[in-house]
């Protein structure tokens, strides 16, 4: 049963606000647009909205913003919708070229007769990937397996329900000429079996003597780029085209997981021996600034996932894991929170209390420490008073943390900043 993209995931916690809306993916976006510019392409009719089969199997309605021929090419734009997550993709347009090439022979590269073939590239605003570690290897468009199997997909469930088409008719394209103008085909395409993922009853015979051209491009690709982490992971010129379910849930841990699992894949596939985790912008560049020696695909931003990017560390083979973050996030690192975001690990500064008072500093200091307003208040009163074992047990606790979630033979550092970014405790674990 197809479902639509405004299916919902819910009330928010019971507070009677209203439910919040899913979103579809760039990948569902890109092959929506891809169906459409096919469909419009053989029989010359526009789509309002096309069907999408998501990897789950169901079937996703996807609006068509418009579609265009010209001689025997044909363009398609979809208008991704990220629901009510806050993505910087959300409406961005996402636009297909597709064109039919009719080849003098059977093809000869491993494809399977009776299946035609898809030749995919990125044009103007996909990514180029340029380091490897990645999903696409190095030199291919920032295209993610999962978004290349729809694509494929959704063109041969559309081959499959026309009943025009006529090679003679589309046998037309100069695989040297741009489907896009002004275009650039430094990107090489990519062969792809339009059968991917479909079960041998669902993929009857169609003629394997022409192949599908298909250009994804996102006018405003590049622009966007420049507000994620694309640059950093070796991504270039554009966006990445991703999704693995097809459908985006607003503020979903999912995605930010992704980011650390591709980050900390490009820091091993650059050879790194160690990895920098930092909470954001500025604990970053503060790690930086004390450890120039490192390569900049040694440092990933992990936000609140703490438990997850260690355990994933590890995962790929990394043993030697730093952590860069201030003092709230360390006191969260050492009571030991997986996820230390503030709604879901509430600040406990008793806990804090309790380290002063084992510490053997007085009962008065114990009781502001657990009475203060905010970790950064509890710090001011720390410093104001020279209570640096305090910090200094802190940042032990913290790391310590870390060498538990990493397991035997890990060595952990932890560099502790104040708030103006003065290191005020290197913590060490292991052999470090």
């Amino acid at each position: 049963m197809p479902i639509e993209p405004s299916e919902t995931t819910g009330k928010r916690g019971g507070t009677g606000k209203p439910a919040l809306r899913c979103g579809f993916s760039t990948g569902t976006a890109a092959a929506a647009a891809a169906k459409a510019a096919l469909r419009r392409l053989i029989t010359g009719a526009s789509a309002d909205a096309v069907a999408v089969r998501l990897p789950s199997g169901v079937y996703l309605a996807v609006p068509v913003a418009w579609s265009s021929i010209r001689g025997r090419i044909a363009s398609a734009s979809v208008i991704k919708d990220g629901g009510d997550d806050p993505d910087i993709t959300h409406r961005a347009e996402i636009r297909a070229t597709v064109a039919i090439l009719r080849d003098r022979q059977r093809h000869v590269d491993g494809t399977e007769h009776g299946r035609p073939r898809i030749l995919l590239t990125g044009g103007k605003g996909v990514g180029l990937v340029t380091k490897p570690g990645l999903p696409a290897a190095p030199g291919e468009p920032a295209i993610n397996p999962v978004p290349r199997q729809m694509i494929s997909e959704s063109i041969y469930l559309e081959l499959l329900r026309s009943e025009n088409l006529d090679l003679e008719l589309l046998d037309c394209f100069d695989p040297a000429f741009s489907a896009t103008p002004g275009a650039r085909y430094d990107k090489p395409t990519l062969k792809l079996p339009l059968y991917a993922g479909m079960g041998k009853e669902e993929t009857p015979s169609l003629p394997d003597n022409f192949s599908i051209m298909v250009e994804i491009v996102v006018p405003r690709g590049e622009e966007l780029s420049r507000l994620t982490l694309n640059p950093r992971l070796g991504i270039i010129g554009g966006i990445s085209i991703l999704g693995t379910t097809g459908i985006v849930k607003p503020f979903s841990n999912e995605a930010y997981e992704q980011t650390i699992h591709a980050a900390i894949s490009v820091a091993a596939s650059n050879g790194c021996d160690t990895v920098v985790f930092s909470t954001g912008g500025k604990s970053e560049r503060f790690a930086r600034d004390l450890l120039p020696e490192l390569p900049p695909e040694a440092f990933v931003q992990i936000a609140d996932f703490f438990s997850f990017a260690v355990r994933e560390a590890r995962s790929f083979g990394f043993s030697r894991i730093i952590h860069s973050a201030f003092f709230g996030k360390a006191i969260k690192m050492a009571l030991g929170r997986p996820y230390t975001h503030a709604h879901s690990a509430p600040m406990d500064l008793d806990f804090l209390a309790e380290i002063a008072h084992s510490l053997g500093h007085e009962a008065a200091h114990c009781r502001e420490l657990a009475t203060a307003n905010t970790a950064r208040h509890a710090l001011e009163i720390i410093e104001g008073k020279a209570l640096f074992d305090i910090i200094k047990s802190v940042a032990q606790k913290a790391a310590a943390q870390s060498a538990r979630l990493a397991g035997e033979g890990s060595e952990i550092r932890l560099l502790l900043f104040n708030y103006d970014g003065r290191l005020i405790s290197d913590a060490k674990w292991g052999t470090f």
